[in-house]
């Protein structure tokens, strides 16, 4: 399969599913709805691309699998590709057992083993922010998982009595470093701490590459959270998850 042919990718996320037609070797027509809404609402969502015979996706919510499923087995032209450890054969992946990676990661990682000067770090904001680590020799090699913005604050809402629940919005991401209420409080401790702890990991994985005597070539960020946190030297790529995917796809098909 060369790259000019065209096919619809979707990411099925936790908190969203993003979908792009793949198109003139690169993804085109973006477009988002929430997880919770895709079982119910997803086939006509889809059908805001027309008609794809071919589709490729990742997915983390097995639900939201089940449901793509269930529109396509409508149609019995519609061929899927689920992107997984086992699926693809291209990407190393120096990992005990391959197939805890999640999907979305092995996207974002093959994109980058793709497309970037290697080493590179892969850093997803989203419902979790996930640091993935490849190299050439090893492709991928590892990461981080720590909860995102929002799973933070679900914890401090869902695991004490007397906080409360807040989600994070565009109007409480400014906030005082000292707040004058519990909601601010809260707030304060998640916008001036949240990018240290990413910029700290990052470092720590830095140092790990350079106490091997090598160093890190690409740092790229990407994910639903990524414009609203600058990680230091990094390269924001939005569309970077269901590129991977279609690459992934296209090395696959031509591979058969």
């Amino acid at each position: 399969m060369n790259q000019d042919v065209s096919f619809l990718c979707l990411d099925l996320g936790n908190t969203t599913c993003r979908g792009g037609i793949w198109r003139d070797g690169k993804i085109n027509d973006e477009r988002t709805i929430p997880t919770t809404d895709f079982s119910r609402s997803g086939n006509d969502w889809m059908d805001g691309w027309g008609y794809c015979k071919k589709i490729c996706y990742c997915s983390v919510v097995p639900e939201a699998e089940h449901a793509l499923h269930s529109i396509c087995a409508r149609n019995k032209t519609c061929t899927l590709f689920s992107l997984s450890a086992e699926s693809q054969r291209h990407l190393p992946i120096a990992y005990p057992k391959p197939s805890e990676v999640g999907a979305d990661r092995i996207a974002n990682s093959y994109a980058v083993f793709k497309k970037y000067p290697l080493p590179a770090i892969v850093i997803d904001l989203g419902t979790a922010t996930t640091f993935d680590v490849i190299t050439a020799k090893g492709g991928y090699v590892g990461g981080v998982i720590v909860p995102g913005p929002q799973g933070m604050l679900d914890y401090l809402g869902n695991k004490t009595a007397l906080l409360p629940k807040i989600i994070l919005n565009h109007t409480n991401r400014t906030v005082p470093a000292i707040g004058k209420s519990t909601d601010l409080a809260i707030m304060s401790g998640l916008c001036y701490g949240y990018l240290p702890m990413l910029n700290g990991i990052l470092e720590e994985i830095i140092i790990e590459f350079k106490k091997k005597g090598e160093v890190v070539r690409s740092i790229v960020q990407t994910g639903g959270e990524a414009k609203n946190y600058s990680i230091s030297k990094a390269n924001i790529h939005n569309s970077l998850t269901l590129e991977g995917l279609a690459l992934a796809f296209i090395d696959e098909q031509t591979r058969c």
